[in-house]
This record gives structure tokens, C-alpha cells and sequence, in this order.
């Protein structure tokens, strides 16, 4: 990871440590009024060991150490050394923040000592000069949104309104994700001191929406419709093959289809198979031409309020350097 020099990290050296030392300051009573002797004795010690620790590059260790005397007694001093500890670790953004804070710190109610004065003043300078080195990452989303995103840049998620804006961050490598439901479209960029970088997530398009389930109840009735004319039909091939061969015998007993008294009842049976053959051949075709077209392209259910608003809706984000704004559908 690049990171800047800094004059304010590289004037705390061994040969001026006894001066640091004297830095400490801050906690006289006159200062420290409302604090116990106990506490400001602790954080004058947690403020000489972060200057040691300082002192031997082990700047997280030093961090942790000037916040927390930081904390128990408040002092432009303390939060400039955590600030130059940040700027060591490549923590800009934040150091940018910490610099500001002390800048801005009420020494109103306290004994403004010359200490105080040129720690807010150097808090000023260091900041001034640490802003320009901080890189910048423009971040664009393109493609259908469905129903909404969520951008992230290292696992933190990101308010929409930056998209499309120049926000500050530290140099390293980063990664940034766009999710939409279940889609994450995900992209890595490592950025070094004054860089000014744009990434550019391509959303692919939305899935195809499922077919509308068949409703159940002209399901039911299409299946019945299939079941009532494949009877039909099985019907019409067994009494139209049995009344053929009923008019085959007949026709050799009743020449002129004239039929002595003795073959009339066969007669009789050969009109009921004809009248069977054509009720099944009716049956079937009105079952099936009801109950294949029903099942194919019957009615479907209605879909749900949201759904129907989803699919009836659609709409568009648009963001760029001074603009904002949404295009969609209705």
C-alpha cells in the first residue's frame, strides 16, 4: 500500500522524545479540573507509551493508546498523535476526520497553554496538506434495478445518493458489489495516493418472469374433459368395431336388408351399437376438444397485488456529476 510521507509522523524521532514528553501537558489541573488525579496520572501514562510505541513504528498499538487516554481526558494533543498514527496505517480518510475534530475541539473552558494552540495549528496544516493525496472512487451502476440495489464497497454498504459521485477513500485494493435480490455483480480496483478512479458495474438483465400457475379449479375440469372423451373415443373403437361386424352378419342374413322375424333382435342390436358408436364418437370429441384446449391455454390465477405491481412497473435509476433523477415505465 502507498502511502504519503508525512512531515508531522517523521518529526516524532528519539532525538526529540524528551520534547514529546513535554507535550503532555495537557494534564495539569488547571486543564484537567474535572478529572481525578488517578485518571489524568492513567492517561498521562497511556500517552507516553503510545509515544514510544510511535517511536518504534508499531502504529496500531500507538492508535489504540492515544485514543484511549484520548478518552479519558480529552486534548488537542492526544487526537493530533492518533490522527498522524492513522495517516502511518493508510487510514487517510478517517486521519482527515481526526485532524478536523481537533481543529474544531472548545478549549474555552480550559487554560489555552501554547501547546494546545500549536496542536490545533498543526492539526490544520497537516490536514490541508494530507487531502489532496487521498484517492477517489466514482462508482456507476448500469442495467435493469428490478426492484431495487444495495451497493457495497469492502463490505460496507453505501448510501445510494454517492453513486455517481467522487467519494473519498484510502489507497489499497478495494472491493465494490452491486446486489439485486439474489444477483451480485462484484469488481476489485487498487488505488495509490492522488489517484482518481471510476468503476463501472454492469447489471445483467432481469430473469423471465414464471409462467402464471394454471387455476386449479379449470385444471380440474380440463382433466375431467380429457378423461370424459378418452372414454368416449375407447368407446366409439369397441362398439364401431362390434357394430361392422354385426352389419357384415346381417348382411348375409337379411339379403335386400330385409330380416325374417327371427333375425329382428339381431337387428335391434346392430341399431344400438350404431346409436353407442355414435354417442361415444359425440362424447369424445366434445370431451377432448374441451379438455385439451382448457389444460393448454386455460385460465391462469390472478396474480398477487405486489407481483401485479412489480410487473406493471419498472423503472430505472439515472446518476451522474450534477444530475439524478429515475426513468421507468408505468
Amino acid at each position: 500500500m502507498n502511502r504519503p510521507p508525512s512531515k508531522p509522523t517523521r518529526a516524532i524521532s528519539r532525538t526529540c522524545l524528551p520534547l514529546a514528553f513535554a507535550a503532555l501537558a495537557w494534564l495539569s489541573p488547571a486543564v484537567s479540573a474535572g478529572q481525578d488525579f488517578a485518571t489524568r496520572s492513567a492517561a498521562r501514562k497511556l500517552g507516553e507509551e503510545g509515544i514510544v510505541l510511535f517511536d518504534k513504528g508499531q502504529y496500531a498499538e500507538a492508535l489504540e493508546k492515544f485514543n484511549l487516554a484520548d478518552q479519558l481526558v480529552p486534548a488537542p494533543t492526544l487526537g493530533l498523535r492518533a490522527a498522524r498514527s492513522l495517516v502511518k496505517l493508510g487510514r487517510l480518510v478517517e486521519a482527515t476526520e481526526r485532524y478536523l475534530a481537533v481543529t474544531r475541539m472548545d478549549l474555552s473552558r480550559t487554560q489555552v497553554t501554547p501547546v494546545f494552540r500549536k496542536a490545533q495549528a498543526d492539526a490544520l496544516k497537516e490536514r490541508e496538506e494530507l487531502l489532496p493525496l487521498i484517492p477517489s472512487l466514482t462508482i456507476e451502476v448500469t442495467g435493469p434495478v428490478g426492484d431495487g440495489i444495495t451497493v457495497y464497497v469492502d463490505g460496507t454498504q453505501i448510501p445510494l445518493a454517492l453513486l455517481g459521485q467522487k467519494r473519498p477513500i484510502d489507497p489499497g485494493q478495494h472491493e465494490v458489489e452491486v446486489r439485486r435480490g439474489e444477483t451480485k455483480v462484484k469488481k476489485k480496483v487498487d488505488l495509490v495516493v492522488k489517484q482518481t478512479e471510476k468503476v463501472v458495474l454492469v447489471l445483467p438483465p432481469l430473469p423471465k418472469p414464471k409462467p402464471p400457475e394454471p387455476d386449479p379449479f379449470w385444471r380440474t375440469i380440463a382433466w375431467v374433459g380429457i378423461g370424459v372423451g378418452a372414454g368416449g373415443m375407447v368407446a366409439f373403437g369397441v362398439t364401431g368395431g362390434l357394430a361392422l361386424s354385426k352389419e357384415q352378419e346381417l348382411a348375409t342374413k337379411c339379403p335386400n336388408r330385409t330380416c325374417q322375424p327371427e333375425f329382428h333382435a339381431d337387428a335391434d342390436f346392430f341399431d344400438a351399437l350404431r346409436y353407442a358408436t355414435t354417442a361415444g364418437l359425440v362424447v369424445g370429441v366434445v370431451g377432448l376438444g374441451v379438455g385439451v384446449p382448457l389444460l393448454i391455454a386455460g385460465p391462469t390465477q390472478k396474480p398477487k397485488k405486489d407481483e401485479r405491481k412489480a410487473a406493471d412497473i419498472t423503472w430505472t435509476p439515472v446518476l451522474g456529476i450534477g444530475t439524478a433523477g429515475v426513468r421507468g415505465t408505468f
